[in-house]
């Protein structure tokens, strides 16, 4: 009986360990924590979990705009977190490091978990990684991409003006721009589409990949808890979850294995990759080209998409920036084969639109965590202690009106040489929607060709005349999970009359 009596004791003593070591953390959290000091509220700085409910919701980038707009532009979002909309941070947090000065701080371990490639190596990696890679994002490959890019844009304009006919002028925008970016990254990666287009269906593959993202983003959560728990944790994701993500990872190294077996020839990512494929110290390893391949479709597709289809709303929520868009494109170029990469480059305006597009809608709104490791940096003028996670808010950074003059409005003449006057006082350091420093976005040049192109070709061949009801408050409604959840974007328009 007493060995019984000893053994319930004990059973009893581990909640009441658990508890008692969760009260200390909450107490130490709060009150002793070195980022104790920073605004915010104080059930944030105690416990992770609110900032985790957050990530499931689909909500955490919204909750974490309504704390910047309440504390100001540092706020602790996690016991061990500070989210930033200050344009300093970027100086201090991604850009180069400077004498004196913190800058390119290290990607933050629990949050960049996946297999490395060039947003989660280590520094030495990276460099490494770039400099094989940077050859196939470079305006010399661009110029010779810019025929096939060109091909992919005009197919998607006639398939766009025959949908519109078939169901009385309504289309999905989200759908087709989807069909169009994964077949261009298909053929720029790998020298095939997927055949999104010539179908009207997505590849089963691409299907998965956005359930294989949400995926991803609750297995990164539950690996901060001890492994017991995270067992049990990821053992709660339905299974067909995580069966679309094997799928994903595993279709990304088939495709990548395929294209190595043809060989060099093309001129797609892969065709500048291979070039080092026998330099051990140069080149890439097998694992680190089916990352790559991932990544490449992916990115490659989801920004693209995002934008297009987020400025193609906006303009429609606001007539007169579309009448006028659509006036310049047309009398700028009086044929659709007038347009190129480098003129479109140049034009004002239609920069400015895309532009403002992704400041109101950024494809990766929160999404940039970093770590000041061992030490203590200097950020925004604060000193941040030493192990504390660091991240920029896009969707708050470009919504505060101490940033951007009318910050909710879609005003791309704030975007323009000769701007109105009011707006001399934005912030314009802020806009780094593909981030900045030696880790940005390494396919940015190609993201902006796509966009410009893509959109100009839209404005001159198609009359785009209203966002169907269904689809009101496109933007306003989302989840996010890492990228956005998009509904569809039903929209109705029409082939140009001439």
């Amino acid at each position: 009986m007493e060995s019984l009596a000893s053994l319930t004791r004990l059973i009893l003593m581990i909640p009441v360990t658990c508890l008692a070591y969760a009260f200390y953390r909450v107490v130490y959290n709060v009150f002793f924590h070195p980022l104790r000091e920073y605004p915010g509220p104080w059930h944030r700085g105690a416990s992770r979990l609110p900032y985790t409910i957050s990530i499931f919701r689909g909500d955490v980038t919204f909750r974490v705009k309504a704390l910047h707009d309440k504390y100001g532009k540092v706020v602790r979002i996690t016991p061990d977190t500070l989210s930033y909309t200050d344009s300093q941070a970027w100086s201090d947090v991604y850009s180069l490091k400077k004498t004196g000065s913190s800058g390119n701080l290290p990607k933050d371990p629990k949050f960049y978990v996946a297999a490395p490639d060039t947003s989660t190596a280590n520094d030495a990696d990276h460099r490494r990684l770039r400099r094989v890679q940077a050859h196939a994002f470079s305006e010399k490959a661009l110029t010779m991409q810019e025929s096939f890019i060109q091909q992919h844009t005009d197919r998607y304009i006639k398939c766009l003006a025959r949908a519109a006919q078939e169901a009385d002028g309504v289309v999905d925008v989200v759908k087709w721009v989807n069909f169009l970016t994964t077949d261009l990254i298909g053929d720029l990666s790998f020298g095939e589409t997927f055949g999104g287009l010539a179908s009207g269906r997505l590849h089963p593959w691409l299907e998965s990949v956005f359930t294989t993202l949400k995926t991803f983003t609750f297995i990164r959560e539950f690996l901060r808890l001890p492994s017991w728990a995270t067992r049990l944790a990821v053992a709660c994701i339905p299974k067909h979850m995580l069966e679309h993500q094997r799928s994903a990872v595993a279709f990304g190294a088939d495709a990548a294995r395929a294209r190595i077996e043809r060989g060099s020839g093309k001129p797609d990512f892969m065709h500048y990759i291979l070039r080092h494929e026998k330099d051990d110290e140069k080149g890439m390893s097998p694992d680190e080209i089916y990352m790559a391949a991932i990544t490449f479709i992916v990115a490659g597709s989801e920004t693209t998409t995002t934008m297009i289809s987020g400025t193609v709303y906006l303009l429609l929520q606001h007539p007169d920036v579309l009448h006028r868009l659509v006036s310049v494109i047309r009398t700028d170029f009086p044929a659709i084969d007038d347009m190129n990469l480098v003129n479109l480059q140049q034009h004002e305006y239609l920069n400015a639109v895309i532009k403002e597009g992704l400041r109101l809608y950024p494809p990766a709104a929160d999404f940039l965590f970093r770590t000041s490791g061992g030490q203590s940096v200097v950020v925004a003028g604060r000193v941040v202690p030493p192990k504390t996670s660091l991240t920029m808010n896009l969707w708050a950074m470009y919504r505060d009106p101490t940033n951007f003059h009318r910050p909710l409005e879609f005003i791309p003449d704030r975007w323009l040489k000769d701007a109105p006057a009011e707006f001399d006082k934005d912030d314009r350091a802020c806009f780094k929607p593909f981030s900045v420093g030696p880790r940005d976005c390494i396919g940015k040049n190609l993201a902006y060709a796509e966009m410009r192109l893509i959109l100009a070709k839209m404005a001159w061949s198609l009359d785009l005349l209203s966002v169907e009801p269904d689809s009101q408050g496109w933007i306003e409604k989302q989840k996010i999970f890492g990228l956005w959840e998009k509904p569809p974007l039903n929209v109705k328009l029409a082939p140009r009359v001439r």
